[in-house]
């Protein structure tokens, strides 16, 4: 089930979102442990929780602790806080043998489970059509409808809900009327636009539908088309604002002009750079590394970020664009991370410096502490920031999930996975996928995404499907995902490859053929040790596997932040030599 926002049980209110118990609206203190339970049981809507998940959940599939008496205390710890008689609690039930159950929950009016835990206003901007007859002028396109959404997103934190450009990249050149499109994502407002050319001369059109009438409450047309760029945003906000609320408030608008630069060219190529590292940046990292998928598209956003902040030194999202580009191509291994980080950090303190109420800025801040310091206080203090700035920021909510899976607080992280999903609900199925596979769930993963459509898997889905299948020893549909994903990327001959390796040997002739493959690279410029510290472990050699995760810690790889939930490393959890490595990971 969805897990909403704010759920109520009798005079309580827990309030998932601030990781806070309220009673009568005064705070009740509860600790760590506690509040991760009883958000669990939350999440469950009354169902009862077994013993055994409670335990992975909270401690870890493979705990050393006195996991038995630790949840006792736990659950004593949460009847104090709610004031329950242990001898007969209100709430928080047990079920003999097998696990707990919480009682009361106050479902929701049926307009509240529908529309998510808030009452805001839900906005999507559709791509723009591109009538140019030029193709080349596809990303300019996808890019100004994604530049707007997040424009939208940031100018009424809590009150707008704008649904994310993955899913509305969805309906791009679709036939689908408002009203069905309406009534699929349950949004009020539709924004579309197209770009259309006469001679040299380009224009920008747009018009804002109220989707419960079909009524046009805005609509307009600019040109030449890079001022068009920066008007339309302006006046797209100060139209739909003034539906809603009477007007725009002197910080609101002082908030879309510091969002848009001096120089309108350098917004052209913000979003052309934007529309190539979102093409790239959501892959698997962990597989695009292993399978030396290309970063072209990285490296042409680099280009439109550089020109960006050329055309205008006091652009801030053009150096968040940049630091985007260093910590991302460092993730994904086409750089050691001593080359990439401290540039991506360098543009990131830019970027702050020239607008601190970027939620953009925060939100790569965050990137560089979590991936780079290995500070995950800082880290979350940034990715809150970013969303308190933004509450419709979906790559903020899914690396913010990231750190909470990785320092084992999942059922904030799996919160966190479903806001983004309300935020972003059809391109979402990649992102959760990713959650699950960190929480070590994969049989929900092949379960959920298994038996799907063909048609509907991205490149993202593959990848986590080949790593769900390895961990169960399905290795023959491991095999088969890993082609499909490397032929969605276009890695054709390798793909091939892979296919004949297994045929000739089945599974360990496939591994052993990545590791030669991976010695190679090694050999010839940099790839990262943490990548041969993941084959070896694949291949259970131990002893090389801890050689290359010494050589990882010492590279500072950036994946290493997830080492205890990386799923290559799970079997080796118990291993002293291993908790080691953990400790001075930062963990």
């Amino acid at each position: 089930m969805k897990t909403p926002g704010l759920v109520k049980f009798s005079d309580f209110e827990l309030d998932v979102d601030r990781y806070q118990l309220r009673r009568a609206g005064q705070e009740v203190r509860l600790e760590h442990k506690p509040m991760e339970l009883l958000i669990l049981l939350a999440e469950r809507g009354g169902e009862l929780v077994a013993r055994a998940e409670i335990v992975r959940a909270l401690w870890g599939a493979n705990s050393f602790r006195d996991t038995e008496n630790g949840l006792n205390t736990v659950v004593r710890k949460i009847r104090i806080a709610l004031d329950e008689d242990p001898a007969n609690p209100q709430y928080v039930k047990t079920v003999k043998g097998k696990g707990y159950r919480l009682d009361g929950i106050v479902a929701p009016p049926a307009a509240e489970s529908q529309s998510g835990p808030t009452t805001a206003v839900r906005v999507i901007v559709l791509p723009f059509a591109n009538m140019t007859g030029d193709p080349a002028q596809d990303s300019f396109c996808d890019a100004l409808a994604a530049e707007t959404s997040a424009t939208l997103g940031a100018l009424r934190p809590g009150q707008f809900m704008v649904i994310a450009r993955t899913t509305a990249a969805r309906y791009r050149r679709t036939e689908k009327s408002i009203a069905e499109i309406a009534r699929e994502l349950g949004v009020d407002y539709v924004l579309e636009g197209s770009l259309t050319q006469e001679g040299e001369r380009f224009r920008i059109l747009a018009q804002l539908i109220r989707c419960a009438d079909q009524v046009q409450v805005w609509g307009h047309a600019h040109e030449p088309m890079s001022r068009g760029a920066l008007d339309i945003q302006k006046e797209i906000g100060a139209a739909l604002v003034a539906e809603v609320t009477p007007t725009l408030t002197e910080q609101q608008q002082m908030m879309l002009a510091r969002r848009l630069p001096v120089e309108p060219a350098a917004h052209d190529a913000y979003l052309r750079g934007r529309y190539f590292w979102y093409r790239r940046v959501h892959f698997d990292a962990a597989f695009a590394a292993h399978h030396a998928i290309g970063g072209e598209d990285f490296f042409r956003s680099r280009a439109y970020f550089e020109s960006a902040v050329e055309l205008d030194p006091t652009y801030a999202l053009g150096y968040v664009g940049l630091s985007n580009f260093h910590g991302s191509t460092v993730v994904h291994g086409l750089y050691p991370p001593e080359q990439g980080w401290p540039l991506a950090r360098v543009a990131a303190e830019r970027a702050l410096e020239l607008d601190p109420g970027l939620p953009e800025a925060h939100h790569a801040m965050a990137a560089v502490h979590y991936f780079y310091d290995w500070d995950w206080r800082k880290a979350e203090a940034e990715f809150l920031e970013a969303l308190r700035l933004n509450p419709s920021y979906p790559e903020a909510r899914r690396l913010y999930a990231r750190l909470l899976l990785a320092v084992g607080r999942e059922p904030e992280g799996h919160a966190q996975m479903k806001r983004a999903e309300l935020i972003d609900p059809l391109a979402f199925k990649g992102s959760r996928a990713f959650g699950l596979v960190l929480s070590g769930r994969h049989d929900e993963v092949m379960k959920e995404y298994f038996s799907g459509e063909r048609s509907e898997r991205s490149p993202l889905i593959y990848q986590l499907l080949a790593t769900a299948f390895e961990i169960k020893g399905l290795f023959k549909e491991a095999m088969e995902a890993t082609t499909e994903a490397l032929v969605s990327c276009g890695g054709h001959t390798r793909a091939q490859a892979i296919r004949a390796q297994w045929e000739s040997g089945g599974h360990d002739a496939v591994l052993r053929w990545l590791l030669e493959d991976l010695l190679v690279r090694h050999r010839m410029g940099y790839t990262s040790p943490l990548l041969l510290a993941e084959i070896y472990a694949r291949l259970a050699r131990p002893s090389e596997m801890f050689h290359w995760l010494e050589a990882a810690l010492a590279d500072r790889s950036s994946r290493l932040c997830e080492l205890r939930s990386n799923p290559w490393f799970q079997r080796y959890l118990s291993a002293g030599q291993f908790r080691s490595v953990i400790k001075r990971a930062g963990f």
